[in-house]
């Protein structure tokens, strides 16, 4: 089994290879302008170098640091069939585009945003445009941060809704959800794990209820979001000024936001698109690895007791664990949970942004796992000499916390940080 990661912005984006490098996993693909710049030219090479393709592009969730790299990789393979199509066509002066073309990819899995929520999903979309807008220009830091985090949630759905046209039978021919039956892929009762090349994936997440829970959330959301007056205001004229955040107005202007944020207006909350996370646990012969996306810890512990893979009560020991959520202090607070899922290698996706990954968290997985016999490891797709100007000193700071743990572990616990270059080999 061969992991690498790339560097990916604050989201996730890992390529998984079986020892022999015939069949190979992209795992999400990050944020978009993070595709372009670290990205893009290492999966060309499969293509242009050793004619190697993606035989399953997975996204996890619809957060557009998981699927906007996705979508940027697709719009790139539109350009160059558009070129080729020219071409043939008699037009061999047409420029060839100026991205790297992505490799062959064999078919994805993905939980598409209108599959979940068929009646739902594009009124979502357009509250979420309509309130972001407004509310980042807000004077209160809290309504900003409010703001912010609606248009990524937005730029995220629709993000989704792309990806979706993209790998349509009108568009790419890309095979959606096939070990599904083209149906939603999610934890069914008495399934079988699926087998892809050397590759053994069993589903862990989403359930059935999970996804019900989704679905429920969000028409909460809305039902509650377009019965306010002022969100009519807003749809009106999404570039309001100051005014409307006058006193007169904050009191309800301020009701409805709390309602949203409760549920995931915050950034540092564990949003319904996160609670519907595919998680998988991925083998060949003996080795392992959990991929989590941003899933909830207690959820990944229900599907591995649910599919068989840990007994109640009992411990499960895997070669690699992706750290759910980029190391969010939200998702990794359960030391019971941290006990039962032992890893020899566990990988953090996250530069900073945030303050993912946390330091406390990162000293509470270490602490927890010292407790246990055998060494491990911290893999890292970032560093402060490679992250964005914004994300340095929490970068500085994790690193600080990483090595002072590693010298304290007495040689029990070691680390990688990616200082250079765009992509970092695990295994």
């Amino acid at each position: 089994m061969q992991l690498t990661m790339f560097q990916s912005g604050k989201g996730d984006c890992l390529l998984l290879a079986d020892r022999g490098d015939t069949t190979r996993i992209l795992v999400d693909g990050g944020m978009p302008d993070a595709y372009t710049d670290h990205v893009a030219a290492g999966l060309s090479a499969l293509r242009k170098k050793t004619k190697k393709d993606i035989d399953l592009v997975y996204i996890s969730h619809i957060d557009q640091d998981h699927i906007g790299g996705i979508l940027r990789m697709l719009d790139d393979e539109v350009l160059w069939r558009v070129h080729e199509h020219q071409v043939k066509n008699g037009n061999r002066k047409h420029p060839a585009p100026r991205v790297p073309r992505p490799p062959k990819i064999g078919g994805i899995w993905h939980n598409a945003f209108r599959e979940q929520l068929p009646k739902k999903a594009e009124p979502i979309a357009e509250t979420l445009a309509a309130m972001a807008p407004i509310l980042s220009g807000a004077v209160l830091d809290e309504l900003r941060e409010i703001g912010r985090t609606q248009g990524e949630m937005a730029s995220s759905v629709d993000e989704a809704m792309r990806v979706s046209r993209r790998i349509s039978p009108e568009q790419l021919k890309i095979p959606l959800n096939r070990a599904a039956k083209g149906k939603l892929m999610m934890r069914r009762k008495g399934q079988r794990a699926i087998t892809l090349g050397r590759f053994v994936i069993t589903v862990l997440a989403p359930s059935a209820k999970q996804l019900d829970n989704l679905r429920a959330d969000w028409s909460e959301w809305l039902d509650k979001a377009t019965s306010q007056k002022m969100l009519a205001q807003l749809r009106q004229d999404s570039r309001a000024d100051e005014k409307s955040l006058g006193a007169a107005d904050f009191n309800q202007l301020f009701a409805m936001i709390r309602l949203q944020a409760e549920a995931f207006g915050d950034p540092e909350s564990i949003t319904p698109p996160n609670l519907a996370s595919l998680m998988l646990l991925v083998e060949e012969g003996r080795q392992s690895i959990l991929l989590t996306g941003d899933g909830r810890w207690d959820h990944l512990i229900e599907g591995l007791e649910e599919t068989g893979r840990l007994a109640r009560g009992g411990r499960l020991n895997v070669d690699i664990l992706k750290v759910p959520h980029h190391g969010s202090r939200n998702n990794v607070v359960d030391t019971d949970l941290l006990n039962r899922v032992i890893a020899k290698d566990y990988v953090f996706c996250g530069d900073g942004h945030h303050g993912n990954p946390a330091v406390e968290v990162l000293e509470l997985m270490a602490t927890q796992r010292l407790k246990i016999p055998g060494n491990f490891k911290f893999w890292f797709n970032a560093s402060a000499a490679v992250v964005g100007r914004n994300e340095v000193a929490h970068m500085r700071d994790v690193e600080k916390k990483v090595r002072s743990l590693a010298q304290a572990s007495k040689g029990r616990m070691t680390f990688k940080f990616l200082e250079a270059g765009d992509s970092l080999r695990v295994i």
